[in-house]
């Protein structure tokens, strides 16, 4: 498991919706939501606001499918967090949503909207494989959505580095 010091009391790790497949003269970045990925972005947003999961900043990949899956969840929390996009979470590792994380500790909570194989790998890294694989045992699916919160464990007991729980996971 990874440490994020210092940092937020509560992380969201949303991955983009589903997006439509290119045309032949598409770059990958310009990929926009498919009909689907729309509907699922709204959904989550929705179910995020029902849920009071309201983080405190987004921070997204500047690509188009996760600058759409982002704005849904802007517009549906009433634009209450700011929203900043990202080029270098486009196709990044773990470690660049980790720093970016560690970036926004003063924040309470932060979102993360970006890419797999980069959110499920860091989810995994956050939490473990057991807990991976009892939250998301088919792999993070578009426009998944999961809420971490710091357990403090290991700090408390002089370990240094921080646990994180699952709080809650939806998806479509």
């Amino acid at each position: 498991m990874s440490t994020i010091s210092p940092h937020p009391e509560r992380i969201y790790l949303f991955r983009h919706a589903q997006a439509v497949w290119p045309e032949p003269t598409m770059r990958d970045f310009e990929r926009p939501l498919s009909k689907r990925g729309v509907d699922d972005a709204a959904d989550i947003a929705r179910r995020m606001k029902a849920a009071g999961y309201v983080p405190e900043v987004i921070l997204s990949s500047s690509a188009m499918r996760c600058r759409q899956t982002a704005d849904a969840a802007y517009r549906a929390l009433d634009r209450i967090p700011s929203c900043r996009f990202i080029d270098d979470f486009y196709q990044a590792a773990p470690i660049t949503y980790i720093e970016a994380i560690s970036d926004h500790a003063e924040r309470q909570s932060v979102l993360i909207c970006g890419h797999n194989p980069g959110i499920e790998e860091t989810l995994l890294m956050l939490i473990g494989y057991e807990a991976f694989n009892a939250t998301c045992p088919y792999g993070f699916p578009t426009a998944g959505l999961a809420v971490l919160d710091h357990t403090g464990a290991k700090e408390k007991t002089g370990g240094g580095s921080p646990e994180w729980k699952v709080t809650a996971f939806l998806a479509p």
